[in-house]
C-alpha cells in the first residue's frame, strides 16, 4: 500500500498543491511585515492611538478589494480559465513583493506607497481566493476530491503558521529580506501554476448577463439557510479577528518582543486552528452545530 496520497499521484495536483503553500506563505510574511512598517512608520509622528489608528486603516485598504470584488472575481473564475486567473493574480503579487522590497532596500518607504500597494494586493487575492479554491475540484477525481480537498487545506494551515514567522524573523536579519523572499516564494509559486495543463470544466451558459447570474447567486444564498448561516458565521469571525491586525502595537509597545516576536503572534491563531481542526476529525460536532459555532464566534 503506498504511503503517499493519492491526489499526489497527480502531477498538476502537485504544482497546484505547492503553488499554493508557496503562496500562502509569502502572503502572510507581507502581511505581517506590513502591519509592522506601518506601526514603525506612524510612531516616528504620532502617539499610540494614531498609529493604530493607521494599522486598522492599512488592514481595511487590503479588506474593501476582497470584499467590493467578491461577485466579480467569483463569475471570472467560472468564465474564465482558473488557470490564467490565478497566474494574474500571483504575477501580480509578485510585482508587490518586489516593488515593497526595493523601496524598504532603498529606505525610502512612506505610508502612501504602502497603503497602495497594499490595495493591489487586496485585488490580487480578491481574485485568487476563488480562482485556487475552485481550480482543486478539476485536477482530481470525483472519487478522490474530499482528500485532495483536505490536503488544500493542510497547504494554507502551514503556510498560515509558517509565513508569519518567517517573515518576522527575515526583517530582524534586515527589513527588505521578507519582501526579496516573498517575491522569490511567489515566482516559484507562479512557475508551479505553469505547470499545470489544461483542465476539464464544467459547461457555462454564457448567454445570460453577468449581473444577473450575480444576483441570482445572492438569491440562492438568500435562500438556502445552510450556505446563509455558513457565511454569516464566516463573515462575522473575519471581522471579530480583524482585531489580530493590532498585533503590532502588542509586539512593539506591550510586549517589546520585536517583528520576531510579532510573527510567533501571528502565527499562533493559524497554529490553535489546526489544533481545532485535528480534535474535530476525530471528535466532530454532532449536535447543534449551528449554535455552537455561532457561540464560538
Amino acid at each position: 500500500m503506498s504511503l503517499v496520497p493519492e491526489p499526489f499521484k497527480i502531477a498538476a495536483f502537485r504544482a497546484y498543491w505547492l503553488s499554493r503553500l508557496l503562496t500562502t506563505m509569502a502572503q502572510m510574511a507581507m502581511v505581517v511585515i506590513i502591519g509592522w512598517q506601518v506601526y514603525g512608520i506612524a510612531r516616528q509622528s504620532m502617539g499610540l492611538k494614531g498609529a493604530a489608528f493607521q494599522l486598522g486603516l492599512v488592514g481595511v485598504v487590503q479588506f474593501l478589494p476582497l470584499f467590493a470584488l467578491t461577485l466579480l472575481a467569483g463569475w471570472t473564475a467560472d468564465r474564465i480559465d482558473r488557470r490564467y486567473v490565478a497566474r494574474a493574480s500571483i504575477g501580480l503579487e509578485v510585482f508587490c513583493a518586489a516593488t515593497l522590497g526595493w523601496l524598504t532596500w532603498r529606505n525610502s518607504i512612506t505610508l502612501p506607497e504602502i497603503f497602495g500597494i497594499a490595495a493591489l494586493l487586496g485585488v490580487a487575492r480578491a481574485f485568487a481566493m476563488p480562482a485556487l479554491q475552485a481550480l482543486a475540484p478539476n485536477l482530481v477525481p470525483r472519487e478522490i476530491l474530499p482528500r485532495a480537498i483536505a490536503l488544500s487545506s493542510i497547504s494554507w494551515q502551514v503556510g498560515a503558521i509558517t509565513g508569519p514567522a518567517i517573515g518576522g524573523y527575515l526583517y530582524a536579519i534586515t527589513p527588505h529580506l521578507p519582501y526579496t523572499v516573498s517575491a522569490g516564494l511567489l515566482a516559484l509559486a507562479l512557475i508551479a501554476q505553469l505547470m499545470i495543463g489544461p483542465t476539464v470544466r464544467s459547461a457555462v451558459d454564457r448567454t445570460r448577463h453577468p449581473v444577473k447570474q450575480m444576483i441570482d447567486g445572492l438569491r440562492y444564498v438568500r435562500r438556502n439557510r445552510i450556505v446563509l448561516g455558513a457565511i454569516s458565521l464566516d463573515l462575522f469571525a473575519v471581522l471579530l479577528g480583524g482585531a489580530t491586525a493590532l498585533l503590532p502595537a502588542y509586539a512593539r509597545d506591550v510586549l517589546h518582543v520585536g517583528s520576531q516576536g510579532l510573527g510567533h503572534l501571528r502565527a499562533a491563531p493559524a497554529v490553535g486552528a489546526t489544533l481545532a481542526a485535528a480534535w474535530f476529525s476525530v471528535r466532530p460536532l454532532k449536535h447543534e452545530v449551528g449554535i455552537k459555532m455561532l457561540l464560538a464566534v
